[in-house]
């Protein structure tokens, strides 16, 4: 796909994307009726003559960078379907959402696709129009965005991938490739190393697959040699059957889907890198398969985490907390963390809270919480803080070890939120819960359906302003 950025029109069979507000919905050449183009958000008018695509912003106090983002995504995804694939931006009146629009464009672009006979046609070029004093600083920002939309598209591509295409030894391999292109230093934790660094959890839940666990440690060291790296923590379960308690049938081919917070750690830091960022940035995925089996671990076990503290396991199809134990424990021993993020499907009951609409946030203090907050509204990832409530540590204590891997269905995301607390310890924390933000069932205006690369961007720009 070709990229220009241009202080003059497009040439050829081009066509144009402009924004409108609602209240500018009468300015439009020629006069439409209300009923045709309303200018509400993502509303489309195809003006076909004048090669035009116009798409609604909606209300002006409400105009912010996931406005312009959605916006260009679904006029770009309306396009495609009519067999339009070389389209302009016209962000004259825009030029502060360049790096937004063309982010949505890019992403709208994306199609998981590979096993399918016939394909849907990609973009071959976007030209992106601005104002000649704005060229210089829209080039930075569009350069910028077609780095963390690559990296998004990247993430969901592994994300679709199927679980007997991508398991973890397959992921590792994928992130050492990763590590190679863009000069990131990637260790990978293979059995025998994990049996030796005595990481429990991961073994226990990838147990009872054929295809053993990895652990994947990626570094980004280009800020200040010794200063404490932020570190991205994702879990990476590349199928969840439950294990021995295992899930019921219906949409359990969804659970490819269960690694997605060790995605986008991986295509956040192939971002941080590509953009060469002057942080120290670490990102570990704890990746499994979790498979009932003779070898599989079971509901009662006692689970002895890398840091020495023991689990009881009530329910194998708690998984998630389990493998993230021991990677938040490496966080904090090993990498010396400034602060930790973790990103993990984790509970169905955090959809039940807050649907598809906000994945939700625990922190351990308020200054951490107020970074990543900052950081989900700059880039339209929306979060929602959610209670870390001493109750909620009591409901998993555990009478015949530390703590339990489940405190029962009552407040189920947040007792999963305080299970990792218990091993972040001091160490400035926060995890999200993206279970029902990471993929989509359907297909949306501005997003193709599957893995959507949830969190890529937000964990980009917070390590861009990480102190």
């Amino acid at each position: 796909m070709k990229l220009t950025i241009e202080a003059r029109p497009p040439k050829g069979d081009v066509v144009t994307i402009r924004f409108a507000l609602q209240d500018q919905r009468g300015k439009l050449t020629p006069t439409v009726p209300e009923a045709e183009f309303s200018g509400k958000a993502n509303a489309l008018l195809f003006l076909r003559h004048e090669k035009v695509m116009v798409v609604g912003l909606g209300e002006r106090a409400k105009l912010d960078p996931a406005r312009l983002r959605n916006a260009a995504g679904t006029a770009t995804m309306a396009l495609k379907k009519i067999g339009r694939t070389n389209v302009a931006i016209s962000l004259e009146d825009w030029p502060q959402f360049a790096d937004a629009a063309l982010e949505g464009v890019l992403l709208a672009d994306y199609r998981y696709e590979e096993f399918k006979e016939k394909k849907s046609e990609s973009l071959q070029s976007v030209h992106v129009q601005v104002l000649p004093e704005d060229l210089a600083d829209v080039k930075k920002r569009c350069e910028r965005a077609r780095i963390v939309a690559r990296a998004t598209n990247f993430c969901r591509n592994v994300g679709n991938q199927p679980g007997n295409l991508l398991y973890p030894e397959e992921l590792a391999r994928i992130a050492q490739e990763v590590g190679k292109e863009r000069g990131l230093e990637v260790a990978i934790f293979d059995e025998r190393k994990l049996k030796t660094g005595k990481f429990g959890g991961i073994l226990a839940v990838g147990g009872g697959s054929a295809r053993g666990p990895r652990m994947i440690v990626i570094e980004h060291r280009q800020g200040k040699k010794g200063g404490a790296p932020l570190v991205f923590v994702g879990k990476a379960v590349t199928f969840d059957s439950g294990g021995i308690s295992i899930k019921p049938a219906a949409n359990m081919e969804e659970m490819i889907f269960d690694k997605c917070g060790g995605m986008a750690v991986l295509g956040a830091m192939a971002a941080v890198a590509e953009l060469k960022l002057k942080r120290n940035v670490v990102g570990i995925i704890a990746a499994a398969e979790n498979l009932p089996s003779a070898t599989a671990y079971r509901p009662g076990d006692i689970v002895t985490a890398y840091d020495g503290k023991h689990i009881e396991i009530i329910n194998t199809d708690a998984e998630g907390r389990v493998v993230l134990a021991d990677a938040i424990a490496y966080a904090r021993k090993n990498c010396r963390a400034g602060a930790i993020i973790d990103l993990a499907t984790l509970t169905g009951a955090c959809g039940i809270a807050l649907g598809e609409y906000a994945a939700g946030l625990w922190t351990n203090g308020d200054a951490i919480r107020q970074s990543v907050m900052d950081a989900s509204e700059r880039t339209g990832e929306r979060l929602w803080p959610m209670p870390l409530f001493s109750e909620y540590e009591a409901q998993i204590r555990s009478d015949v070890a530390l703590i339990k891997n489940t405190g029962g269905r009552l407040g189920g995301a947040c007792t999963g939120a305080a299970f990792l607390k218990t091993f972040a310890e001091d160490t400035p924390w926060a995890h999200l819960d993206i279970a029902y933000t990471s993929h989509r069932e359907k297909d949306q205006p501005h997003l193709a359906r599957g893995a959507n690369g949830f969190g890529v961007r937000m964990l980009v720009d917070l390590a861009e302003r990480w102190e």
